[in-house]
């Protein structure tokens, strides 16, 4: 009897074995790749660029078809990553937040183009974060909510830049300039309006509708069984953010297999209305700067307009011969992740990292995951290394 057991346990392992080395991912070019084969040259690019850790997720056919993590979440004491392993998700939190607003656009609570200054209970003066803003009313008077959510807003990517001040660098509606300020500004007016924060808000429309139990907009006391550190360049250790308060740029926490639940759910335009839906991902200001972030960001280029990149409701667009595209950085002080999904092909991925050298080969990992040559990496910043 015992024998038989370990036949059967044997042939068992065998199975799961075979099926998973049978498991093919269909990619960009038509191809497929065996996952196999894919671990194999992933761990090779991951090892080579000492990325500490990484989460993916694959989906083919607008579903999720495969997980899978690489290297550790905690360094010092050897400990793997795994696919619940909670990561810190940067800005990847600007596309949930997005959807969210959007989702209360759709149940009368928001108008796109209602100036915000409209939803706010005090003059913007009275608010000591925001009075800033109050320097320049006529043209404060005039950002929307749509304008923040394409980066139109004016407003800067962080105040510490400028003089620790949220005032406008650009006229509202003129050009793209990426913002975490608005994001975390129309983040307020939410919570101010409806009595809610947004931790409570993105549970409610989006975290449980989708299922994305290891998701929240603040670090909750569950995390801490199975978290990841991050680790800089030099493998010295971060440590792990753990946001207590909810932020529309970018204080969410979530694992690859959570965000693409979202993605997925994106890509088969569920969860709003056609509108809003169409409006996410229709190009609301075309982007022109040589780089997305950095001194680079005031320089105009051409480069781009082949792609035509801009930016829709929250998040990034761009075309390629394998049809329009959506797609978002996220960039902690050491987490970087980045997705990207091609509706046409019901092809996307998601990685999180908890290394500052992703960036240095997520050309690499793109291309070995889907075939993806297409995303703006230039632009993002990437390719610098």
């Amino acid at each position: 009897m015992k024998k038989l057991i370990l036949l059967i346990a044997c042939s068992l392992i065998f199975t799961v074995s075979d099926a998973q080395q049978a498991k093919k991912i269909k990619q960009l070019n038509g191809r497929s790749i065996p996952t196999a084969v894919l671990i194999a040259r992933l761990n090779h690019i991951l090892d080579s660029a000492k990325v500490t850790g990484l989460q993916l997720a694959i989906i083919n056919h607008n579903k999720t078809v495969w997980s899978h993590s690489f290297g550790l979440k905690d360094v010092e004491r050897q400990v793997p990553l795994n696919d619940s392993t909670v990561m810190y998700a940067a800005s990847l939190t600007k596309v949930v937040f997005s959807y969210l607003f959007l989702r209360l656009v759709d149940q009368g609570g928001f108008d796109l183009d209602k100036p915000i200054h409209s939803y706010l209970k005090l003059p913007i003066a009275e608010y000591p974060k925001w009075k800033d803003l109050a320097e320049d009313t006529a043209a404060f008077n005039k950002i929307t909510p749509r304008m923040i959510l394409s980066h139109s807003s004016g407003m800067p990517v962080l105040r510490s830049i400028y003089q620790n001040s949220p005032r406008l660098i650009a006229k509202p509606g003129e050009k793209f300039y990426y913002s975490n300020e608005g994001m975390n500004l129309l983040g307020f007016i939410v919570e101010e309006y409806t009595g809610k924060g947004l931790n409570v808000l993105a549970k409610e429309e989006v975290f449980t509708p989708l299922q994305m139990k290891y998701t929240s907009m603040i670090w909750e006391p569950e995390f801490e069984k199975n978290f990841s550190f991050a680790y800089f360049k030099d493998g010295k250790k971060y440590g792990s953010e753990r946001r207590s308060s909810s932020r529309g740029a970018g204080s969410m926490t979530t694992t690859a297999s959570d965000y693409a639940r979202f993605i997925a759910n994106l890509m088969n335009k569920k969860g709003l209305s056609k509108r809003c839906y169409e409006e996410m991902l229709s190009p609301q200001i075309r982007v022109l700067s040589q780089r997305g972030f950095g001194p680079k960001k005031d320089s105009l280029t051409t480069d781009n307009d082949q792609m035509n990149l801009s930016w829709g409701l929250g998040t990034g667009l761009f075309k390629s011969i394998q049809g329009p595209a959506f797609f978002h950085t996220g960039q902690g002080e050491a987490n970087q992740n980045y997705f990207v999904a091609f509706p046409n092909k019901g092809i996307s991925v998601v990685l999180l990292s908890n290394s500052e050298n992703f960036d240095g080969v997520s050309n690499a990992i793109l291309e070995a995951c889907i075939a993806d040559r297409y995303s703006p990496l230039a632009w993002l910043g990437h390719l610098d290394h």
